[in-house]
């Protein structure tokens, strides 16, 4: 009995670890998103349409550095700006301990005259 009760008690404990486990994740995306955000911050960039969309894929190095793999966008000067204004620049050092992930990250750029 007593074994079963010691059982139940790790089980329950490692749920728990597990749990706050993921809202960490998902607080650093958060956090990721946001220091990308600043970075891409008030693009210079003449838009014939109201919007053009991006789609980034990109890692984090071992020395917290956003690393762009594809920029995906039909207008050529929105993947210049993303690779000029992410492309080894730092980032917190609490949310660079993902290991090797691929993050994906969506990008809508507005036309500010629309």
């Amino acid at each position: 009995m007593k074994k079963l009760i010691v059982l139940l008690v790790v089980v329950l404990a490692s749920t728990q670890v597990f749990a706050n486990d993921k809202n960490a994740e998902e607080t650093n995306k958060e956090k990721l998103r946001s220091e990308i955000a600043l970075l891409l911050e008030k693009p210079q960039i003449k838009l014939e349409r109201n919007e053009i969309n991006a789609s980034i894929e990109f890692i984090l190095n071992a020395k917290g550095e956003i690393v762009i793999l594809n920029v995906d966008s039909e207008k050529e000067a929105i993947e210049d700006y993303v690779k000029t204004r992410l492309n080894y620049k730092k980032v917190d050092s609490d949310i660079t301990r993902t290991g090797n992930k691929v993050f994906r990250l969506r990008l809508k750029v507005l036309n500010p005259e629309a």
